[in-house]
């Protein structure tokens, strides 16, 4: 009987610590189920219930609340009361532009996919899905610099917004808290957000040049091919290694600015193909008529390559393309394009 005991109790004892091993091994092999989107919305309302309603509004709240992946660039209830945007003025919208209004600004805080903070850009531009006037392929610009949190074109100053909390995981996507609701950039905002373009910043807002900082800034929103602007923005560097503009009267820099402006949204085909707007056929080499008339006053990009050249025997390279504002397009490049003047 002993015997009989002492066996059972040795049962007893390895039968809690299989049962104990199988509830850890369970234990570890639990995988988190993050909520959707839509989900992670709903849970605070009291900061998320007029984004909610305007993804209603629009028609997009399916696209997160399904699978996907996307990054959600998420205004509070107090930065869209802020904006003038209430559940209440989104209730009111009715006619189809207003609605298709307030579509574009959202798509303007959607990015392409579900991107943790620390792989967004320390400093660059990345594309939103707010379409370019009737575009179904172009889309406007953002804008994002690391160097003091995560600054979303230049801040609310220039339109743009704060992140205050990044990283909330969603099965469909990544959800970053914004501060402000984004207006959608002009070429001017993008420029201004751009650390690195400050020099023609400078000059494009010095009070001789107002004339040309206006052309870039009330020309027509969606506008296309002639009424919207195509700008190559020299860097900074660029203009601290053009030698040539010491000295030079004001409408001389006019001249120099005008040089860089092309009435048309001309963007790139690829990283090496510039072709004439809504021409399927490449120019070889592109001759591109600038805003300075003129025997000698236009540019070149040869077919194939990123190289402007201007009237000397020193070209320009194209260090990033499609900078893509709501009337027009900016490229930056490594060299202050010099006319005849």
């Amino acid at each position: 009987m002993k015997l009989i005991n002492k066996i059972s109790k040795a049962l007893a004892v390895v039968t809690v610590a299989l049962l104990s091993f199988s509830c850890e091994s369970e234990s570890e092999n639990v995988v988190e189920k993050y909520p959707t989107i839509v989900e992670i919305l709903d849970a605070d309302a009291a900061n998320f219930s007029i984004l909610k309603a305007a993804l209603v509004k629009t028609g997009l709240l399916n696209t997160f609340r399904n699978p996907g992946s996307h990054t959600v660039l998420a205004p509070k209830n107090s930065a869209f009361i802020a904006a003038g945007i209430t559940e209440a003025s989104i209730a009111a919208t009715t006619t189809t532009a207003n609605i298709a209004a307030l579509s574009r600004i959202l798509r303007y805080h959607l990015l392409t996919e579900g991107t943790l903070a620390a792989n967004l850009p320390n400093s660059g531009y990345v594309n939103t899905f707010s379409p370019y006037a009737t575009s179904t392929s172009v889309s406007i610009s953002l804008y994002i610099n690391k160097t003091n949190g995560v600054v979303l074109n230049g801040g609310n100053t220039n339109g743009g917004a704060s992140v205050l909390q990044s990283d909330i995981n969603a099965s469909n996507g990544v959800v970053h808290v914004i501060s402000h609701v984004l207006n959608i950039p002009k070429l001017h905002n993008l420029i201004i957000a751009n650390p690195d373009l400050t020099s023609l910043l400078g000059v494009l807002t010095s009070a001789p040049q107002a004339a040309v900082l206006t052309d870039i800034t009330t020309t027509a929103t969606g506008a296309s091919n002639a009424l919207s602007r195509t700008v190559f923005a020299p860097t900074n560097a660029a203009f601290t290694s053009a030698s040539f503009l010491n000295g030079q009267s004001d409408a001389n820099i006019t001249k120099v600015l005008k040089y860089h402006i092309e009435n048309n949204n001309r963007r790139a085909s690829s990283s090496t193909v510039f072709v004439a707007p809504a021409t399927p056929v490449v120019i070889t080499p592109l001759v591109i008529n600038t805003q300075l008339t003129g025997p000698q006053q236009t540019i070149s990009i040869a077919a194939g390559t990123v190289n402007i050249a201007d009237i000397t025997a020193v070209n320009a390279s194209i260090k990033t393309i499609n900078i893509q504002g709501s009337n027009g397009v900016a490229h930056i490049i490594d060299k202050v394009l010099q006319p005849t003047l």
